[in-house]
């Protein structure tokens, strides 16, 4: 594994400007298609999650049931896949949640990832696959 920000096994959501993301980067569109056909690289970037938190919903709902029904592919990979999520906004606790700021508007990131985010270091968080 090359010297990225972020935890094989999980989900990782970083900021652009703050963190080391992966070489191959994908939109999220792709990133979908790739884990449906579970022709997923060890390492991926995906570009994008600002659209899917703030205007296309038909893509957040297809992202998120993708992602609930390969967890269990993601979690037989051996390695562990090392997926990133990289934002340009950035991230604020918000109570037992986390959102990312876009434009001045605050985003959940709970309707993607789930509850169970939990912030990893400054401008990265992590969230398991089991979303």
């Amino acid at each position: 594994m090359s010297d990225i920000d972020a935890v094989a096994g999980m989900y990782n959501i970083i900021v652009s400007s703050e963190r080391e993301s992966a070489e191959y980067r994908v939109p999220v569109e792709e990133f979908v298609t790739k884990l449906e056909n579970r022709n997923l690289p060890n390492e991926i970037c995906v570009a994008g999650l600002e659209d899917v938190l703030t205007e296309n919903e038909e893509l957040r709902n297809r992202l998120v049931s993708t992602m609930r029904q390969e967890m269990d592919y993601l979690n037989s990979q051996r390695p562990l896949p090392a997926i990133q999520f990289v934002v340009d906004g950035d991230l604020q606790g918000a109570g037992d949640s986390y959102e990312v700021d876009i434009d001045g508007e605050f985003y959940s990131l709970q309707p993607v990832f789930g509850r169970q985010i939990k912030k990893r270091d400054s401008g990265w968080l992590v969230a398991p696959l089991r979303v």
